[in-house]
């Protein structure tokens, strides 16, 4: 994949293009070259709709997190906060990831990888218009559209964090696979130990 060198915005739509048309090719180059100034825009993008369409009351929500009294974010702080920690568990899962993928011997910066996720998770930003499609409708069928589309966009990024996994480190597809689940199958598993010893104390 050759990329023309262009400004900022253009060259990180010119990318997002290509992970849409094209995420095998799109994906490999990210995380080989890792245009950083190009990675900012969906990561943004991303962050924005997180904060403002999918997160149920940010502000609260912020306040919970860090134990502070209800009230005592201003706007200014709370809008700081999810900025910040988007991008922060976005890097927490580049790290699981990569130890996943070292464990299963694989060969790749944890860097390349970072970049190559804030392009893959960017099918998020089109959960605002399922938002508006579903204030719009305001019935049964428009809440179905929504959680059905939220499910197509999940399987869609998971498909992208796949691809990623695989262009970064050289894996097989089952390989890549298995990197991505075995997080989820540790996380799922020790969840149901933490609840199956707090029943038995």
């Amino acid at each position: 994949m050759k990329m023309v060198k262009r400004g900022t915005i253009i060259g990180a739509l010119d990318i997002l293009y290509q992970v849409l048309a094209s995420p095998s090719a799109a994906l490999s180059f990210v995380c080989q070259k890792r245009p950083w100034g190009w990675a900012m825009l969906p990561l943004l993008l991303t962050s924005l709709v997180f904060i403002l369409v999918i997160l149920p009351n940010p502000p609260e929500l912020a306040e919970a997190i860090f134990g502070l009294e209800r009230g005592s974010l201003s706007s200014d702080a709370w809008w700081l906060v999810w900025l910040g920690l988007v991008p922060v568990s976005l890097g927490i899962q580049a790290g699981v990831l990569h130890v996943a993928a070292t464990l299963l011997h694989g060969r790749g910066a944890c860097m390349g990888l970072l970049c190559g996720l804030c392009f893959a998770s960017f099918p998020w930003a089109f959960s605002a218009p399922l938002a508006l499609l579903r204030a719009l409708l305001a019935s049964t069928v428009g809440y179905l559209l929504y959680y059905l589309g939220s499910l197509a966009l999940f399987a869609w990024v998971l498909y992208l964090y796949i691809t990623a996994v695989r262009q970064n480190y050289s894996f097989s597809t089952r390989r890549a696979v298995a990197t991505c689940v075995i997080p989820l199958l540790v996380l799922f598993s020790a969840s149901w130990a933490v609840l199956a010893i707090s029943a038995a104390l």
